[in-house]
C-alpha cells in the first residue's frame, strides 16, 4: 500500500545512501585517470574530491531542518534529481573546474538525500522494530564507503571515468519511480516552523572553515596564518550558534539532542570509527598501485574484503547489539580494527595478497559493529523533528569523519615520506663516499639522487649519469694534451693518432668500471629508497594503533543507560499540507 510499505521504504532508503555515499570515495582510485585526461593540477584534482564531502557536512543539517518543514518524501525525490543531473553532468565534464562545479550539484544533492534517507528509512517502522531499517541503513553506509575504490577501479578500467558517474543516473531515474509508487506525497506531514537563519548562518560559518583548513592544513602549515584564521572563525562560529539556538524558538538543532548519552555516544563512535576507516580506504590502495605495482583493478580487488565483510556481519552485529546493548559491540569493533592495524604496521612491499586481503576482511568486521552499534544509538528514542535534527547531525558529523581521515593520514603519510627520504640521503652520501670514483662525478651523482629521491613519485628510481659525451671527448683531450706534451715536439704529429686511440680506449675503460660501480651503486640506494619509503605506510599505521584501541573506551559511554521517558524526545509540531 502506497505509503505503508515499511520494508519497501526501507530498501528504497537504502539505495538513495548507497549512491551517496559510494561517490564519496569512488573517485580514489579514478583520480589519476581524470587528471590525465582533463590534464589538472593537483591543486584542481584534490578539490574534486574535497568539494564533495565539505558541501555534505556544511549542508546536511540545514537540508534536514528544510526537509522537516517542506516535506522529507518530496524532499528525498527533489534529492535524486539534484544526484542524478549532478553525476551526470560530472560525466560529460571537459574540465576540471567544470568538473569540480558538477561535483558542487552532486553533492547538494547528497547532502539532502543522506539524512532524508535516515529519517524516512527509520521513521517508516515503529521504534520497537527500528532494529532492522537501523542495521540496513547503518550496514549501507559502510559498505557503499568502502565499495567505493573497487567500483571506481573496475569501471574505469573496463569503461572510462566518465561511466563512474553516469552509472548513477538510471539508478536515480529508478528510484525517483520508486518513490512516486511507494512514498506518500499527498497530505504529508511537515513541521510548521519559521527558518532559523542565524543558525543557519552560524552553522555554515563553524563547519566550512573547519573543513577548509582540515582539507588545506598540509599545504597551508597547521599554524599558518590563514589556518589560525580558520580557527578562530570556527570556535567563535561554534559558540555564536550555541546561543543562537539557545534563543530561537525555532532552532536549527535542538541541542536537547546532546543532553541524551547514547546520541553523543554514537556520534563519537561513528566519527572515530570513520576516521579509521577511511584511514585505509584512501591509502592502501596508493600503496599497492605506487609500491607493489598492481594495477588500479588488482588493487581495488584487494581491498574489497573491506566491503564484503561490512556486508556479510552487519545484520549479525546489529542482532548482537539489539540482545546485549552497545558497549561490546563498540569495545569488539574497536578491538578487530585495532587488530587490523597491527597487521598493518608490518605491511611492506612483500606483502601477499593473502595478507592484505586478511587485514582488510578484519577491518570490515571491526568496522561493522562500529556502524552498527553508533546507527542505532543514534536514534535513541527519538521521533519527529528530534528524529530528524539527530541524523542531520549524525550525516554531518560522518562526513567530518571522512574529511578528518584524509586530512590526518595524509598529514602523517606525507610527514612519513619526507622523514625517510632524508633517510635515503644519508644512505646514499655513505654508499658514494666508499665509491671509488672522481669526486666531479661523486658531486654530480649526489646532485643527481638528490633530484631523484626529493621527485614527486617516491618510488622512482635513482640512476644518476656518470658523464656526457662531450664531458668525455673533453678528458680525452686533456689527456691526449698531457701525452703529447711530455714527447719532443718533433714526434707529435705522428705520435698523436696512436696516443689518441690509447687515452681513448684508457679513459673508455675507466668510464666503463666507474659505470659499473655507479650501477651497483643506483641498484642499491633503489632498492633501499623503494623499501624505506614504502615503511612509511607501516609507520603510520603503527602511530595509530593505541588511537584505535583508545577508541574502545567510547563503549563505556552506553554502558548503564538510563532511558529517558520518550515523551521529552518525540514532541512536536506538524500539520498536514493537502494538496
Amino acid at each position: 500500500m502506497k505509503g505503508t510499505g515499511g520494508m519497501k521504504i526501507v530498501l528504497l532508503m537504502c539505495l538513495g545512501v548507497f549512491v551517496c555515499m559510494l561517490d564519496s570515495t569512488i573517485m580514489n582510485i579514478t583520480l589519476p585517470a581524470i587528471q590525465n585526461s582533463l590534464h589538472t593540477t593537483l591543486e584542481t584534482s584534490s578539490w574534486m574530491l574535497n568539494v564533495y564531502t565539505m558541501t555534505i557536512a556544511v549542508l546536511a543539517i540545514p537540508m534536514a531542518r528544510f526537509a522537516e518543514m517542506f516535506g522529507r518524501n518530496k524532499f528525498y525525490i527533489v534529492g535524486l534529481f539534484v544526484f542524478g543531473l549532478g553525476s551526470a553532468l560530472c560525466g560529460l565534464a571537459t574540465s576540471g573546474d567544470f568538473l569540480i562545479a558538477a561535483r558542487l550539484i552532486q553533492s547538494l544533492g547528497a547532502a539532502i538525500l543522506i539524512p532524508c534517507s535516515m529519517v524516512i528509512g527509520i521513521a517508516s517502522m515503529p521504534i520497537e522494530k527500528r532494529i532492522l531499517p537501523l542495521t540496513l541503513l547503518g550496514a549501507t553506509q559502510g559498505l557503499a564507503t568502502a565499495l567505493g575504490p573497487t567500483v571506481g577501479g573496475i569501471i574505469t578500467e573496463k569503461l572510462s571515468w566518465h561511466w563512474v558517474f553516469y552509472v548513477n543516473v538510471p539508478i536515480c531515474l529508478l528510484a525517483i519511480v520508486a518513490a512516486f509508487i511507494i512514498l506518500t506525497l499527498k497530505k504529508e506531514a511537515r513541521v510548521k516552523s519559521k527558518i532559523d537563519w542565524f543558525g543557519l548562518l552560524f552553522s555554515v560559518s563553524a563547519i566550512f572553515p573547519l573543513n577548509l583548513v582540515l582539507i588545506k592544513g598540509n599545504t597551508w602549515g597547521w599554524v599558518s596564518t590563514l589556518a589560525i584564521l580558520c580557527y578562530l572563525m570556527t570556535v567563535a562560529s561554534i559558540a555564536l550558534f550555541i546561543v543562537a539556538e539557545k534563543k530561537s524558538k525555532a532552532p536549527m538543532v535542538n541541542l536537547n539532542l546532546f543532553k541524551d548519552r547514547l546520541f553523543t555516544g554514537s556520534v563519537v563512535t561513528v566519527t572515530t570509527g570513520f576516521i579509521f576507516l577511511i584511514g585505509v580506504m584512501v591509502l592502501l590502495p596508493q600503496f599497492l598501485t605506487n609500491f607493489q605495482h598492481k594495477t588500479e583493478l588488482q588493487a581495488a580487488l584487494l581491498v574489497t574484503p573491506v566491503s564484503a565483510a561490512i556486508f556479510v556481519f552487519s545484520n549479525l552485529a546489529g542482532l548482537l547489539t539489539k540482545k546485549i546493548g552497545y558497549t561490546i559491540p563498540v569495545i569488539l569493533g574497536f578491538g578487530i580494527m585495532g587488530f587490523a592495524y597491527y597487521l598493518l604496521h608490518n605491511l611492506t612491499i612483500y606483502s601477499t595478497s593473502q595478507e592484505i586481503i586478511l587485514l582488510c576482511s578484519l577491518l570490515g568486521l571491526g568496522f561493522s559493529f562500529v556502524i552498527s552499534a553508533a546507527t542505532i544509538a543514534s536514534t535513541s528514542s527519538f521521533e519527529g523533528e528530534m528524529l530528524t535534527a539527530s541524523q542531520g547531525v549524525f550525516s554531518m558529523l560522518r562526513q567530518l569523519g571522512v574529511v578528518l581521515a584524509v586530512a590526518i593520514f595524509v598529514a602523517g603519510l606525507t610527514n612519513n615520506i619526507n622523514d625517510k627520504k632524508q633517510e635515503v640521503a644519508h644512505f646514499a652520501t655513505q654508499k658514494l663516499e666508499k665509491l671509488e670514483v672522481p669526486q666531479s662525478a661523486k658531486e654530480k651523482i649526489l646532485s643527481e639522487t638528490e633530484k631523484s629521491i626529493n621527485g614527486s613519485e617516491t618510488s622512482r628510481k635513482t640512476n644518476p649519469t656518470l658523464m656526457t659525451a662531450a664531458e668525455r671527448h673533453q678528458i680525452i683531450d686533456s689527456n691526449v694534451q698531457k701525452a703529447l706534451d711530455a714527447i719532443p715536439e718533433e714526434k707529435r704529429t705522428s705520435a698523436k693518432e696512436l696516443i689518441y686511440q690509447q687515452v681513448e680506449k684508457q679513459v673508455d675503460k675507466d668510464i666503463d668500471e666507474n659505470g659499473k660501480l655507479v650501477k651497483n651503486y643506483s641498484k642499491q640506494v633503489s632498492a633501499f629508497a623503494k623499501e624505506t619509503i614504502a615503511s612509511s605506510f607501516a609507520d603510520l599505521y603503527k602511530a595509530s594503533i593505541p588511537f584505535v584501541l583508545l577508541c574502545c573506551l567510547t563503549g563505556i559511554v552506553f554502558i548503564e543507560r538510563k532511558k529517558k521517558p520518550a515523551a521529552s524526545f518525540v514532541k512536536t509540531s506538524v500539520y498536514r499540507v493537502n494538496k
